[in-house]
């Protein structure tokens, strides 16, 4: 089983080959910011690729609209559309800013 590290919680989620980290997320009680519920519409549930991006599905075409190419630059993807495969750690930026305060 794949395992997805969510920092700044400091959380491994082990979850099904394939699952969305968003769901993975969800499932683990780690509050990921959307308004749309996971399906793409808003943009919302960005998490920033730390370590094993080829663990993760590739971008699509929700992503790219959200994204544009600064995904190449910024290493972020949308939780909702990220399909797990192997071992990867994120950041949740929206919670690390949250945290500080």
């Amino acid at each position: 089983m794949p395992v997805v590290q969510l920092e700044p919680f400091g959380v491994a989620i082990f979850c099904e080959e394939g699952e969305t980290v968003f769901a993975a997320a969800r499932r683990a009680g780690v509050p990921i910011p959307t308004a749309c519920g996971g399906r793409a519409r808003c943009g919302l549930c960005r998490v920033k690729v730390l370590a094993g991006e080829e663990g993760l599905s590739a971008l699509n075409s929700d992503e790219r609209r959200h994204l544009g190419n600064t995904y190449y630059l910024t290493r972020l993807r949308l939780s909702c559309q990220a399909h797990v495969h192997a071992d990867v750690t994120l950041l949740v930026p929206d919670a690390a800013r949250r945290k500080k305060r």
